[in-house]
């Protein structure tokens, strides 16, 4: 998946706002992505994101009860977010099953679940001394354009 420079910088301000749990501009951040151009792209590298991580937490695919503690963790964490457990497991199941979110989810509810579960996943993977959560988001993209 080659990553689009400009998508990229807009998701990573975006995703800075979830993972400091910060709504009032996580909200104004995720208006940028009211235009579909911008929108499709930025679903598809965080659904992509959290796919990745999902498996490099899980050592390898999750499995359904996997994804079900990983949707309650995520749950519990980001209670900052109107996200629940159910609407998390849904999206997890999806990305990861390889099923399009559209058929489970509202475009709205998938843009934020998107947002706000790939922060999560992402700052809560323990990381080395003086690693931030940006730092593995870089290992993460290089991967996912590494393996096309």
């Amino acid at each position: 998946m080659k990553i689009d420079d400009r998508v990229e910088q807009l998701v990573r301000d975006a995703l800075h706002w979830a993972v400091k749990r910060q709504p009032v501009e996580f909200d104004e951040a995720v208006k940028a992505f009211s235009d579909e151009s911008l929108r499709q792209p930025a679903v598809e590298l965080l659904v992509a994101i959290s796919a990745f991580v999902s498996a490099d937490i899980c050592g390898g695919k999750p499995s359904p009860e996997q994804i079900r503690e990983l949707a309650t963790e995520v749950a519990e964490a980001e209670t900052w977010s109107t996200t629940t457990a159910p609407e998390v497991e849904t999206f997890l199941s999806a990305i990861l099953n390889g099923r399009p979110l559209s058929g489970v989810l509202p475009v709205g509810s998938a843009v934020v679940l998107a947002f706000v579960v790939a922060a999560s996943l992402l700052s809560s993977r323990p990381k080395s001394e003086g690693q931030w959560w940006f730092n593995y988001l870089d290992k993460v993209e290089a991967a996912i354009e590494a393996a096309g």
